[in-house]
């Protein structure tokens, strides 16, 4: 397991160069909910998708394959292989984590997924959380959007895990703390884990979304990213009043 950002697997230097890509094509995210932006980004995402040489080959693997829904985001087929295939839907890209300091529900939660519209911060989220394990997750490309209207859907693939059993039941939330620990994770919240020094923070972290394998834990499924100089500052504080 590692806990610096930049990873050198071939998955990560994939992500990169495709980030690097459209970050060319998509200079400013800023105005990403503004709606004359939002329809520039599908323009734009859906000529780069039709450029694309693995689209048609994607789109022969996976439309009209059996799937089910993972979350609000995926869909998911299984094919002949080690790898399961995971596509967006529904014109987002993934969750993201929206921070509430003042713990609106009093559960001790502080981060709540929500729908991520960005396709940059998914491809980020991938790219960060490949950062902190030996489990890679491989970016496979586009498929054709679902209608015309919608921006194009991103496909990606991850191998397969030991399915949910006696012998490999999902981990409890104490579990995911200690096995998250001697890699340098801390819990600041509900299913919420910050590294201090990589300011990788991971979110959703519950133990759907982990599996631990060989006494290593493996967060297939939650949410990373750089953690915002508010959060850091707000972790610093909430660790420091535990002290």
């Amino acid at each position: 397991m590692f806990i610096f950002q930049d990873n050198p697997s071939p998955e990560n230097r994939e992500l990169a160069e495709l980030l690097r890509e459209l970050e060319r094509v998509l200079p400013d995210r800023s105005d990403i909910h503004r709606p004359g932006f939002r329809e520039r980004y599908r323009e734009v995402l859906n000529a780069f998708a039709h450029r694309s040489p693995t689209t048609a080959q994607l789109s022969a693997l996976l439309d009209g394959a059996p799937y089910f829904v993972g979350g609000d985001e995926h869909r998911i087929v299984r094919v002949p292989g080690n790898r399961v295939y995971k596509f967006t839907h529904s014109d987002s890209f993934g969750c993201r984590s929206e921070f509430h300091p003042s713990d609106p529900e009093l559960l001790g939660k502080h981060f709540f997924a929500g729908v991520n519209t960005d396709l940059l911060f998914y491809l980020e989220r991938w790219n960060c959380l490949n950062s902190i394990s030996t489990y890679q997750t491989r970016f496979e490309g586009f498929l054709p959007p679902e209608n015309e209207r919608h921006m194009p859907r991103a496909c990606i693939s991850q191998p397969v895990l030991p399915p949910q059993s006696q012998t490999y039941p999902n981990p409890t939330e104490q579990e995911i703390e200690d096995s998250l620990l001697p890699y340098g994770y801390r819990k600041i919240s509900e299913g919420t884990f910050l590294h201090n020094a990589s300011r990788i923070l991971l979110t959703d972290a519950a133990p759907r979304n982990v599996r631990i394998v060989s006494g290593t834990p493996v967060p297939f499924d939650a949410i990373a990213e750089i953690a915002s100089r508010k959060i850091m500052e707000w972790a610093k504080s909430r660790m420091d009043s535990r002290q």
